[in-house]
């Protein structure tokens, strides 16, 4: 995992993944630390207010952009083919989804917050929690 901004802690209790819809409902600015994203997922909030909050949030050290090591990119596209769903994920949903899959070696729970349901599928298979906007509920993986 490469620090592309800020720097992240070798071992952390609970990490937050956001997604583009999280950061559109200004959802990082109710959480105070361990923020994560990808440098694709921040080049697709572009309205003025998210960005504006976005922008924020990052000048705060409330969010730290982070790059995935390579091989959590091959688990990801592997585990999407196996669930016949690649398609349906975009770039920044495949770098976020190998960033919660690196995540998950360092920090004790791993939450991935989007409504995109491809995204949470996988996020589950990889061990990570999911948190949609829209309803506000969390699931993990049933063992």
């Amino acid at each position: 995992m490469t620090t592309t901004s800020g720097s992240s802690s070798d071992v952390c209790d609970e990490a937050y993944v956001l997604d583009a819809a999280a950061f559109f409902a200004s959802y990082q600015l109710y959480l105070t630390k361990n923020v994560y994203t990808v440098k694709e997922v921040i080049q697709e909030v572009k309205d003025s207010e998210s960005l504006k909050n976005l922008q924020l949030a990052l000048s705060a050290g409330r969010v730290e952009i982070l790059e995935p090591g390579g091989a959590h990119r091959e688990r990801i596209n592997r585990l999407a083919e196996e669930l016949n769903i690649l398609s349906k994920l975009s770039k920044a949903d495949l770098e976020l989804l190998a960033l919660a899959s690196d995540l998950t070696e360092r920090c004790g729970r791993v939450v991935v917050i989007s409504d995109d349901s491809a995204v949470r599928r996988v996020a589950t298979r990889i061990g990570a929690a999911t948190l949609t906007i829209k309803y506000w509920r969390t699931r993990t993986r049933q063992k």
